[in-house]
């Protein structure tokens, strides 16, 4: 049974959800992972030096260097992605109009001594734009600049892990009003479990609690920045899931948040009507713990 113990209508659940709506799970201080990409400019830092040393050479003596480093380095995977990632572009290959490079292919290679290879990817990176870049600026700011443009494609996973941290607060919150209850809880993160039935499925939950060594409470965490079809397909999944781990005796709840969910009240109404234990941050800070304790207590 769901163990919401403050059970308004649909319409108003909605409504209160979605004036306490987070608009992003990530913290102003944490939007560029600073520390993060501060360790990759110092990674790279011998192939900063070698490229500087490039600096207002000839076009024919600048591909010659470029190959040169290539075919002395240590861990050419390492120098090929630093050059390509100082144009802009990261990936397993670059590819254009005029073909195709594929870099565990061209590193294989160079490892084996094929010089002519080193010199051709050499020659293609300075057609992009390479020798530009060190002519024309600082190579360490303009990497920096680079990693900082590249954040926004990291930020994706920042969103979720920094949503996880603020849901673990809560969890390790809830359970440590347990414990003060007298209960033998405890709570641990990426859980899986397997269903008590003879499927063999399995189902790994972002977070669990345990009562005297068994899985007691299920909870997964979801944030939302825009809107789009993901969350109606989670809410489909997590509605299968809830009854699952319902039938096998266990608690689950999803705590879910973001402003993605502003233009979706319809699958948001659903997705309280099916599984009911579902909060946004707002709503776990005033019932979370309340709710667990009460089901504990048997209230």
């Amino acid at each position: 049974m769901p163990i919401r113990q403050h059970r308004p209508p649909s319409d108003e659940f909605v409504e209160d959800f979605l004036e306490n709506v987070v608009p992003s799970a990530i913290p102003n201080d944490q939007f560029i992972d600073w520390h993060s990409l501060n360790d990759d400019i110092e990674k790279y830092e011998k192939q900063i030096e070698a490229i500087t040393s490039l600096e207002d050479v000839a076009k024919e003596e600048f591909v010659e260097g470029v190959a040169d480093a290539l075919m002395a380095a240590d861990e050419t995977r390492e120098w090929i992605d630093f050059y390509f990632e100082l144009v802009g572009e990261r990936g397993n290959k670059y590819s254009s109009l005029e073909g195709v490079w594929k870099f565990y292919p061209i590193q294989r290679a160079i490892d084996a001594g094929d010089r002519e290879k080193a010199l051709d990817l050499a020659g293609v990176l300075q057609d992009v734009g390479l020798q530009y870049i060190v002519d024309k600026g600082n190579v360490r700011d303009h990497y920096r600049g680079m990693l900082v443009g590249m954040e926004s494609h990291a930020r994706k996973n920042r969103q979720g892990l920094c949503f996880e941290n603020q849901v673990g607060e809560r969890v390790a919150e809830a359970t440590t009003q347990l414990q003060e209850n007298g209960y033998d809880v405890e709570y641990d993160d990426e859980y899986t479990t397997a269903y008590n039935d003879d499927t063999g499925q399995e189902k790994t939950v972002d977070f669990a609690i345990f009562e005297d060594g068994e899985l007691a409470v299920a909870v997964e965490a979801n944030c939302y920045k825009v809107q789009g079809s993901k969350p109606s397909e989670i809410r489909r999944s997590y509605n299968h899931v809830a009854q699952r781990m319902r039938a096998d005796g266990v608690i689950f709840i999803w705590i879910t948040d973001g402003q993605g969910w502003e233009s979706m009240e319809n699958v948001l109404a659903e997705s309280y009507n099916d599984i009911v234990d579902v909060y946004n941050l707002y709503q776990a800070d005033h019932h979370l713990t309340d709710d667990l304790v009460a089901e504990f207590n048997g209230s």
